[in-house]
């Protein structure tokens, strides 16, 4: 059997805990196979290795920011032909899509199980989510979100504490927020004016509080807005709301349930391409990494890849 690749995100909290974890890798693959990477001239490095090295077979190490930060030059070094099949484990502070694609086990046991060949416990085929920004270069990944999401991005990354514990304490802020009425979700949820073209149909809609594409449901905390993603892999799925914070918040626990609610909010669509015109230049994230603000975005479903999860 050919060695899989292994990338891991030397600034990931497994990675910087866990001060063995290279050498009880390095254990099971030859040296040239196993990468730890700092920097993004470190990654391209790594990857450019393995592509000349035919793997068929790529494991990262590393939380959501390591997904997208890795698929996206993943692409463009690979180039057009055929792509590896990716094997996640949770090795961030945030480990959403790992979570969500039912990656649980550590990096060595994963490893373990890929090189003695046992079953998968979940092996789909998803596209992934590109985002093409008015200025700057594109991004791939699984999950974007713009609007309230990525200002709930922004104040989650101010604060002192990162992680699932963090992240539901400031869900609750943000509800208690919205159902007293007070500054903190009003600001938030402030309306922002765009236009929104999806496969070519201009949507009757001027405004919006909240925006993403995903192809994979989960988004963290248990909330599965997007309940048909990776349902087709030439399409992913698009939902946006112009509902304000009270609105949005009442149908929180139905989303966590990842149930259709009767007369929802949530506007959704399963799309090949989404193009975003905003008035003012709106921030944006791809698996949690957040971008500079643009005024135009073009979300589509880029190529797909076999996520393999042990």
């Amino acid at each position: 059997m050919k060695a899989p690749g292994v990338i891991v995100n030397a600034h990931a909290r497994r990675a910087r805990v866990e001060r063995s974890l290279g050498e009880r890798l390095g254990r099971l693959l030859p040296p040239e196979y196993l990468c730890f990477t700092e920097t993004q001239d470190e990654l391209d490095r790594a990857l450019a290795r393995l592509r000349d090295l035919g793997v068929e077979k790529l494991v990262l190490v590393g939380g959501d920011g390591t997904v997208g930060g890795t698929l996206t030059p993943l692409l463009r070094i690979w180039n057009g032909t055929p792509l590896p099949a990716v094997t996640l484990t949770p090795g961030g502070t945030v480990n959403t899509i790992a979570q969500s694609l039912e990656a649980r086990l550590s990096p060595e046991a994963t490893l373990m199980r890929l090189l003695d060949g046992a079953k998968p416990v979940l092996e789909v085929t998803r596209p992934l989510v590109r985002i093409e920004p008015e200025e700057g270069p594109a991004r791939a990944g699984l999950i974007f979100v713009n609007g309230v999401a990525a200002r709930w991005l922004e104040q989650y990354y101010e604060g002192d504490e990162l992680g699932p514990r963090a992240a539901a304490s400031l869900v609750g802020r943000i509800a208690r927020s919205a159902l007293t009425g007070t500054r903190l979700a009003r600001e938030l949820f402030e309306a922002r004016r765009v236009a929104i073209v999806v496969d070519g149909e201009h949507l009757e809609v001027e405004r919006f509080t909240v925006m993403g594409a995903a192809s994979v449901r989960d988004i963290g905390l248990g909330f599965r807005p997007f309940r048909t993603a990776g349902s087709d892999p030439e399409r992913i799925h698009f939902l946006y709301t112009d509902a304000g914070a009270f609105r949005v918040c009442l149908e929180l626990p139905a989303q966590r349930l990842g149930i259709p609610t009767p007369a929802s909010c949530l506007a959704h669509y399963a799309a090949k391409a989404v193009e975003l015109r905003f008035a003012a230049p709106e921030p944006w994230s791809v698996d949690a990494d957040l971008y500079a603000p643009t005024l135009a975005l073009r979300v589509s479903a880029g190529p797909a890849v076999r996520f393999v999860s042990y």
